[in-house]
């Protein structure tokens, strides 16, 4: 069994859970670079931006699990333009504690104009 993580201030775009927590690890469902209250892209920064959005939604499921960023063990970035990984490598150098997580990628479309979305999974500190 699982435990699905909820909560109003978490971006929802369609039916599905945010996260759920199982095994001593939580599952983050992909989260748009939108701010989770106006579902809409950070009007300032551009790609950057909206990649720090991603991650930082990311992150608030993670806290609603009881996990944070430096527990995460991999990612997978769904981006719409090539010309954007040293974008996104940079922002995660930042982001992310040495060593960083492994990370799978994929150029895709996405929906709604958005330009990138990121999915997670973590360990739980306790390892419960």
């Amino acid at each position: 069994m699982y435990d699905v993580i909820s909560g109003d201030d978490l971006p929802v775009l369609g039916p599905y859970s945010p996260a759920v927590r199982a095994g001593g690890l939580v599952f983050v469902s992909a989260q748009a670079g939108i701010d989770p209250a106006t579902r809409d892209a950070p009007t300032t920064g551009g790609f950057e931006a909206e990649c720090r959005q991603a991650l930082a939604n990311v992150e608030r499921v993670l806290q609603h699990a009881g996990s944070d960023l430096q527990h995460v063990v991999r990612t997978t970035v769904f981006y719409t333009d090539i010309a954007d990984v040293p974008v996104i490598n940079a922002v995660f150098a930042d982001v992310f504690a040495s060593p960083p997580p492994a990370r799978s990628s994929a150029l895709v479309g996405l929906p709604g104009g958005r330009r990138i979305s990121i999915d997670a999974i973590a360990a739980l500190p306790d390892g419960t």
